[in-house]
């Protein structure tokens, strides 16, 4: 009976040791897969936050580009006035002096 009684302590202490061993080895694969997940995580965001920035700068210059577009027409509209208006005012002043 002391033999049995030792032999299924041994077995218990056995299988204990042996939980132990693999609650241990799963805690440390659950840890290095949630370790794993993180960085690729910080991974997706880093990388979407440099294309959104990235975007972002295209889309600036791309409104800058258009500014300048804009302004560059305007200035050529306004010179095209200003050359219709002496162009305008040579002829008035060559029919006047036609007329006379």
């Amino acid at each position: 009976e002391k033999e049995a009684t030792e032999k299924t302590m041994e077995n218990e202490k056995e299988a204990t040791e042996k939980t132990m061993e693999n609650e241990k080895e799963a805690t440390e694969k659950t840890m290095e897969n949630e370790k794993e997940a993180t960085e690729k995580t910080m991974e997706g965001e880093k990388e979407a936050t440099e294309k959104t920035m990235e975007n972002e700068k295209e889309a600036t210059e791309k409104t800058m580009e258009m500014e300048n577009e804009k302004e560059a027409t305007e200035k050529t509209m306004e010179a095209q006035t200003r050359r219709w208006k002496s162009e305008k005012e040579a002829t008035e002043k060559t029919m006047e002096k036609e007329k006379e």
